[in-house]
C-alpha cells in the first residue's frame, strides 16, 4: 500500500516566507531605527518604508561620494577690473617738475642786500651773467653744472668776505650773477625768447648735478679764455687740488674777442704801483733792466717773474696791473711799460670759450666737464 505523499502545506510555504520577510525587517529595523530619531519627519506622518529605503540610499549614496569624490573648489570671486591710471595733467607734471628740484635755500648777497633763493631759481642768474647765451646749448649745461658746484662747495666752505650769506654776485669773490628781468632787457627783442629758452634748458637739463670727487663736491673754478692751457691751481693760488691742473684748451683768437690785448703804462705810473705793494723793490736806471727771471709752468706758460730784484707771482701783476690775463710778458721800451697778455681770467679750471670750442666740435657737457675737471663723477647734489 503506497503511503501517500504529505505536500507541503501552503501555509507551511508562507511560514518560511514569514520568518524571511521577519528576518528581514528586523535587519531593517536595527539599521533605520537610529534614522528615525536623527531624519526629519514629515509633518504629521511617521518614517513609512518607502520613506526609510529612499533615505538609506539618499544615505549610502551620500557615503559614497563623500568618500569617492574630492570636496568641490569654492567658487572663485571675480576679481573687480583694474582702472588704468590717469595720464597726469600738464599742471601735475609742472607740479612734479617743481617738486623734483634741488630743495636747497641760499642766502645771496645781491646788489648790496641779503636775499634768500632756491639754487635752481640763483643758477639761472648766474649762467645769464657768466656765460653768452649764444655759446652752444652744451656749453651753457656745462657751465650750469660748473655753477652750481661751486655753489655747493661754497656752502660747504664759506668765505669770511661775507659772514651774513652763503654766495655773493660779485665775480672777483664768488660768482657773476643777474636778475631775470635786467638780463631780459638787455637782449633784443628779436633774440629774447630763443636766449631764455637756451638758459632754461641749461638749468632744466643739468638739475641737480654737481661734480664730486672723493665724494665731496669740488671747487668748481672757471674763467673766460685761456691762452692756450689751463693752469694749475698749485701754481697760481699756492693751493694743490687734483682736479684743478694743466689741460690743454681749443680757443684761439678767432673765437674770442680781444684774445690778444695790451696794456701800456709809463715808467713812473709802473714804477709807483709796483713800489707800493713792493717797497724792497729797485726800479731805477734803465727800466729794460727791472725785468728778470721768468718761470713756466708745464705748459709754457709764465707763474712768476722777477721785477726789480723781487719774485712776484704773475697772479699779483695781473691784479695789481689789471691785466686780462696772467699769461703774459712785459717789456719796457724808452718811458714806457707794455704788458702783451693772451687770455682773460685766472687760468684755472674750465674756459668758458674753450668749452664752447669743444661743444662745436661735438662733445656733451659731461665730455666738457670731464676735460677740464678730470678724475671728478657727475652726481645727484646731496
Amino acid at each position: 500500500m503506497k503511503r501517500r505523499r504529505k505536500p507541503l502545506a501552503k501555509n507551511q510555504n508562507q511560514s518560511v516566507g514569514s520568518a524571511l520577510a521577519a528576518a528581514l525587517g528586523l535587519t531593517l529595523l536595527v539599521y533605520l531605527l537610529p534614522l528615525g530619531l536623527i531624519l526629519p519627519q514629515a509633518k504629521g506622518a511617521s518614517l513609512g518604508e518607502e520613506a526609510a529605503v529612499s533615505a538609506v540610499q539618499t544615505v549610502m549614496e551620500a557615503e559614497a561620494a563623500s568618500t569617492s569624490q574630492p570636496a568641490p573648489e569654492p567658487e572663485a570671486k571675480e576679481q573687480p577690473k583694474q582702472e588704468p591710471p590717469n595720464e597726469p595733467t600738464k599742471k601735475q607734471k609742472k607740479t612734479d617738475q617743481k617738486q623734483e628740484k634741488t630743495a636747497i635755500t641760499l642766502r645771496c648777497l645781491l646788489d648790496g642786500e641779503v636775499q634768500e633763493l632756491e639754487l635752481e631759481d640763483y643758477l639761472w642768474g648766474v649762467v645769464a651773467a657768466e656765460m653768452p647765451a649764444a655759446f652752444h646749448q652744451e656749453a651753457l649745461c656745462a657751465q650750469a653744472v660748473a655753477a652750481r658746484t661751486y655753489t655747493v662747495y661754497r656752502m660747504a666752505n664759506p668765505t669770511p668776505n661775507h659772514p651774513e650769506a652763503d654766495i655773493c654776485g660779485d665775480p672777483g669773490c664768488c660768482q657773476a650773477w643777474i636778475s631775470r628781468e635786467e638780463r631780459l632787457n638787455d637782449w633784443t627783442k628779436s633774440e629774447r625768447k630763443a636766449c631764455e629758452k637756451k638758459i632754461n634748458k641749461a638749468i632744466r637739463k643739468t638739475a641737480g648735478q654737481a661734480l664730486y670727487y672723493d665724494d665731496t663736491p669740488i671747487m668748481a673754478a672757471f674763467h673766460a679764455a685761456s691762452a692756450g692751457s689751463t693752469k694749475s691751481a698749485q701754481e697760481v693760488w699756492g693751493e694743490e687740488y687734483p682736479y684743478l691742473q694743466e689741460v690743454p684748451s681749443p680757443e684761439d683768437d678767432a673765437s674770442v674777442p680781444n684774445y690778444y690785448s695790451t696794456v701800456t703804462l709809463s715808467k713812473e705810473a709802473f714804477s709807483s704801483i709796483f713800489l707800493d705793494a713792493y717797497p724792497k723793490a729797485v726800479l731805477d736806471g734803465d727800466g729794460s733792466s727791472w725785468f728778470g727771471k721768468v718761470k713756466y709752468d708745464k705748459a709754457g706758460l709764465p707763474v712768476s717773474l722777477s721785477v726789480g730784484g723781487v719774485t712776484v707771482d704773475t697772479g699779483q701783476m695781473r691784479t695789481l696791473y689789471e691785466l686780462r690775463s696772467a699769461s703774459f710778458s712785459v717789456e719796457c721800451e724808452g718811458d714806457n711799460v707794455t704788458f702783451y697778455v693772451t687770455g682773460y681770467g685766472h687760468g684755472v679750471g674750465m674756459s668758458q670759450y674753450g668749452a664752447n670750442a669743444l661743444a662745436k666740435q661735438g662733445k656733451k657737457f659731461q665730455e666738457i666737464l670731464q676735460w677740464y675737471y678730470p678724475g671728478t663723477e657727475l652726481k645727484q647734489v646731496k
